[in-house]
């Protein structure tokens, strides 16, 4: 599986933008993911702004030095991936009805090698299976094991854990970090049984949906004793998920070692694959 991280798409944006063609007139990107591709790019060359939908209403994004009445004749419409093909034939289509005698290049960043000849241009070829950061939260890759603190909920604070009150009261009040539009299959967390109601309720707070919370049946959390690891390796190869989302950078390179499912760091945003 490769994994292309928000960072990624800058880079590489930055990187494609030299080799396009400068004499675009628009840039138009379609929602969401390209229009943040499309903002960079037009950003860059100076260029106007906008959707498919809003071109069609006449309504663009321009800066101070952008004139109100511009050339519309050489649009530049863009994705951040294609796949099938569907939603830039649409958006396609779209312009093209608004200003039947302009000409689209047709544009993505990231093509798969048997997507690459329906675009003008893209800059990587990327083969599925393939992860994408600003895809995370809706977009659900087969059977998924999430840990919990440090990805859906904040870490806990320095020393909070060794002060039963302070923590009780981080268990009520932890700030979420991520919640996924979907459900999650497995929660597996290094929390102890003990602390289950106020697991539950927190995620039932915030909206957090999940089929099954595994927590550590110990008495008390010094008996840990850096286990961590192991103790969630122990469960995913039981499981077998397709993916795991985990916080700490060594604790997902030893799962990744030892179990060979691809695991994604929230620490450093990097997959282990």
């Amino acid at each position: 599986m490769s994994f292309v991280s928000l960072e990624d798409l800058v880079v590489w944006t930055n990187q494609w933008i030299p080799k396009l063609p400068k004499n675009f007139d628009v840039i138009v990107g379609i929602p969401r993911s390209g229009l943040l591709i499309a903002n960079i790019i037009a950003v860059r060359l100076g260029k106007s702004l906008t959707t498919p939908d809003l071109f069609c209403q006449e309504v663009f994004w321009l800066s101070k030095r952008i004139p109100d009445q511009f050339d519309k004749g050489k649009i530049l419409l863009v994705d951040d991936s294609i796949d099938s093909g569907q939603s830039m034939a649409e958006a396609y289509l779209k312009v093209k009805s608004a200003a039947p005698g302009s000409t689209i290049t047709t544009a993505a960043l990231i093509v798969t090698p048997e997507s690459l000849s329906q675009v003008d241009c893209y800059y990587k070829i990327i083969p599925h299976p393939r992860l994408f950061e600003w895809n995370l939260l809706h977009a659900k890759k087969g059977v998924l094991v999430s840990d919990l603190d440090g990805v859906l909920a904040e870490n806990c604070p320095p020393g909070y854990d060794r002060n039963e009150n302070l923590y009780l009261k981080w268990l009520e009040d932890a700030k979420p970090y991520i919640i996924p539009c979907f459900t999650v299959d497995t929660i597996l967390s290094c929390r102890l049984e003990k602390y289950r109601a106020q697991t539950e309720a927190w995620l039932a707070k915030h909206g957090i949906r999940y089929h099954e919370l595994i927590l550590w049946d110990l008495d008390c959390k010094s008996q840990r004793q850096g286990q961590n690891a192991q103790f969630k390796i122990n469960h995913i190869l039981r499981i077998k998920p397709d993916l795991i989302w985990e916080s700490s950078y060594h604790e997902a390179q030893e799962i990744w070692e030892k179990t060979k499912v691809p695991t994604l760091c929230f620490d450093e945003m990097v997959l282990f694959a």
